[in-house]
């Protein structure tokens, strides 16, 4: 006797909450920063492996330079998920204390978190635009 329905009903019944999606995000963007972390790091190496460096040099010479708004993109979506995570992370610490536990109170953090994820996005944006993507001296 087969029953002909799908496996995972609780997808389609269930409409989707704030902070399931914020939830979702968040697990999104740790995986997308720790893959940008592993990205950075074997790049760094691959540099540090090859005999001659020239064709590292080569290759890093035409991402900064005929790609460099693929590189800039990239580093403003980091920031962003980067953002993200850390403001969905004071989020649960304060989840973890105690308050804003009661379910009228659940999504005001939720909207913080967001606002406060864009703020500083947008910050970092405009800091690295004044900075025309250099590092500032000090």
């Amino acid at each position: 006797m087969k029953i002909n329905r799908p496996l995972s009903p609780h997808l389609t019944i269930h409409k989707p909450q704030l902070t399931s999606t914020f939830s979702i995000f968040h697990r999104i963007s740790g995986a997308f920063l720790a893959t940008m972390v592993l990205f950075s790091t074997f790049s760094f190496k691959i540099g540090d492996l090859s005999p001659t460096f020239y064709h590292f040099y080569q290759y890093f010479f035409f991402f900064t330079f005929y790609l460099n708004w693929v590189i800039i993109s990239l580093v403003n979506f980091t920031l962003l998920a980067l953002c993200h995570h850390m403001s969905n992370g004071v989020r649960h610490l304060l989840w973890d204390l105690g308050p804003f536990l009661e379910l009228s109170k659940v999504y005001t953090p939720g909207i913080i978190m967001l606002f406060c994820a864009a703020f500083l996005a947008l910050l970092n944006i405009i800091r690295q635009h004044r900075s025309n993507g250099q590092i500032p001296y000090r």
